[in-house]
């Protein structure tokens, strides 16, 4: 067998061959080893430049002594001249060797090197009389032992959850991942400095909540022993950073974490960055102000502009950004005025009228949002802040003097995204109660998102709080935006995602928290009892080969899936079908899945089927199941095959 050494980055080991290579590359970590030179001894070197500097600054650098650390991606030549590959932070520089300048034991270690190897080199700052800018080796030196090989360059590390899952690895092959997470690095920062430019001060509030408040959605909840208390993941700072605005602290702001216990798709994540601002003595004006700011600052200084392409979209950032209300932007996109509508059957027969799915509990306002969210949010692409959202959607926001069913409340949008949202705080701590006891009650009408009372958020607003804007700006969909990414988990360096082969685990009961944790034991395959088991009786009747073989059966990966809004049945599939777009199927499973643990896998569906509307989505097809009773329940399993299928394949 070939020495694994001398391959090319390039090449693609084969399944079959996989033990051998691991075992060459732990046999030349014993050789090592064995003559002293045990890589993993090494505590330091002494790095003075990295390679795009050398690069940017050659021609003052021709001739002056290098000192280069990183990782090894590509080796060519075994006589008596190397040349070698180095990737650094900053990118690659090509590294000459040759034997009679490094010496024979030196030069011996090449051969004992591989690609993904750390090492250091010493040497000068020269051009290849092909004209490379490279570095002319004095000495080389192995600072860690890589014991598997990198995936190759073009058919390597590129299905997506094998990139989420080993980020460290697709940060090593592919330079536009780094470069996306760097460009976030000065992102954050460029938010920060345009913040601090305005006197505003970052502070920290507490992560763990025992009232999950400041936002609507559902929390992740834990169980504090010592305390004998459940607590909450904070799904949002703002009620703690408005506590400090009572207490004289007029400018504040918080970036970080927040946790929501929803689901997962192309922008959200359980956990994720953002950034929330308030001020004291302004209103929601001033906030949009504000965020025009920040988003143009950060672009020009990031990008050098305020026009980007986002999916093949022109979009120009610039300052003004459009200004419309909730009620005109539906009157625009939909043709229905609510501006007058003030009876709830009236605004009822509109939403049916519209086709736009309500629950029997909505208020006018919730009527209004639905609507709004059906016909105008995916048409808003240029950046645009929509305002006067109704009283019934925003318990936090204060209410229009001129008119009290809204409120002076925004979100600006970006390709039919959200990527903020802002008011002039509720500062009433009367009002502020009586929507608390709103929402408390919708809580015990089954509305697992609504808020919770917070009573001593209200004897805070009791003290006093000033008339004040406040700002969350969700940062890594701002990112997105900034690197054209298409899907939150490109900005995360570690986005949130089911392990490997774990069962499914029981809900906890906190109120019940043991004083011994329990062994964990090694999850058991489940077994069915197949005498229990019922089947659908056969078809008696036929039907014609012809028919049949009209029924266009592909296979199709799954890109994302999320619980639609407003159904508990319906699961919300973006399929790749090979074709290069997208095809949207829903499908009833949500009783027996859970959005998150479908991303990734491989289905079967029927893709010539009509569209047909649910929930006022187009569904684009049906993913096909097998279902069996069991002790008088319906049991259900999508069908899964293969991930080494591609997405098209026809089944026949």
């Amino acid at each position: 067998m070939a020495d694994e050494s001398n391959r090319n980055v390039n090449e693609q080991p084969q399944a079959q061959d996989m033990g051998e290579l691991l075992r060459i590359r732990r046999d030349k970590l014993k050789v090592l080893q064995d003559e002293g030179r045990d890589p993993f001894t090494i505590t330091r070197f002494d790095v003075t430049h990295h390679t795009q500097d050398i690069k940017d600054n050659f021609d003052a650098m021709e001739g002056q002594a290098v000192s280069v650390a990183g990782r090894l991606m590509s080796k060519r030549g075994m006589g008596k001249v190397s040349f070698c590959d180095l990737q650094d932070k900053t990118g690659r520089i090509q590294v000459y060797v040759r034997k009679d300048v490094i010496g024979e034991e030196n030069y011996a270690l090449i051969k004992l090197m591989d690609i993904g190897d750390t090492v250091g080199i010493t040497g000068t700052a020269f051009r290849t009389h092909m004209g490379e800018l490279s570095i002319k080796a004095n000495s080389v030196e192995m600072l860690s032992k890589s014991l598997r090989p990198l995936p190759e360059k073009w058919h390597g590390l590129k299905d997506v959850e094998t990139r989420y899952r080993q980020r460290y690895v697709d940060l090593i092959v592919n330079p536009e991942v780094r470069d996306t997470f760097v460009k976030r690095s000065q992102i954050i920062r460029s938010v920060r400095e345009v913040l601090d430019s305005h006197d505003f001060l970052e502070v920290e509030t507490p992560i763990l909540n025992t009232i999950a408040g400041g936002a609507a959605a559902r929390p992740f909840i834990s169980y504090h022993n010592a305390l004998d208390m459940q607590v909450y993941m904070r799904i949002a700072p703002e009620l703690y950073l408005k506590r400090l605005i009572v207490g004289g602290m007029d400018r504040v702001y918080e970036m970080g974490r927040v946790f929501r216990n929803e689901g997962i798709d192309n922008r959200h994540n359980p956990e994720f960055t953002s950034v929330e601002i308030y001020q004291a003595f302004a209103d929601y004006r001033d906030m949009m102000d504000l965020t025009e700011e920040v988003v143009v600052k950060t672009a020009e200084k990031v990008l050098g502009t305020t026009t980007i392409n986002y999916e093949g979209t022109t979009i120009e950032l610039a300052s003004p950004w459009k200004r419309m209300s909730m009620i005109e932007a539906v009157k625009e996109y939909s043709g229905k005025d609510f501006t007058d509508v003030t009876d709830l059957e009236e605004a009822r027969a509109i939403a049916k009228e519209l086709n736009v799915a309500i629950e029997p509990s909505f208020g006018i306002g919730k009527i209004i949002n639905a609507c709004f969210e059906e016909y105008v949010e995916d048409k808003l692409i240029q950046p645009t802040f929509i305002t006067g959202h109704p009283k019934e959607i925003s318990p936090l926001a204060k209410s229009n003097p001129e008119n009290p069913e809204i409120t002076d409340r925004f979100e600006a949008y970006i390709y039919g995204r959200e990527i903020c949202n802002g008011f002039t705080e509720l500062n009433d701590p009367i009002d502020q109660k009586e929507r608390f006891l709103k929402q408390v009650e919708e809580r015990a009408n089954g509305d697992e998102e609504a808020n919770m009372m917070d009573e001593d958020f209200v004897n805070a607003l009791e003290y006093g709080l000033p008339p004040t804007g406040g700002l969350g700006i969700g940062i890594d969909r701002l990112v997105m935006f900034l690197t054209n990414s298409s899907t939150i988990r490109d900005v995360l360096f570690f986005p949130t995602m089911k392990p490997l082969g774990k069962a499914v685990s029981e809900k906890p009961d906190f109120m019940q928290a043991p004083a011994v944790a329990a062994p964990v034991e090694e999850a058991k395959e489940e077994t069915i009892d197949f005498s229990k088991v019922v089947i659908e009786p056969a078809y008696e009747e036929y039907v014609d080969f012809d028919t049949f073989c009209k029924s266009d059966i592909r296979v199709v990966k799954v890109k994302e899936c999320t619980a639609v809004p407003k159904s508990k049945k319906l699961l919300k599939f973006v399929l790749d079908d090979g074709i290069g777009t997208d095809r949207v199927i829903l499908s009833g499973i949500h009783a027996f899945y859970e959005p998150e643990e479908l991303v990734g896998k491989t289905l079967v569906a029927i893709v010539n089927l009509p569209p047909r509307k649910m929930m006022g989505i187009d569904s684009c097809g049906m993913l096909l199941s097998a279902i069996h009773e069991e002790e008088g329940a319906e049991k259900l399993n999508l069908i899964m095959v293969d991930n080494r299928i591609p997405a098209g394949a026809r089944l026949h």
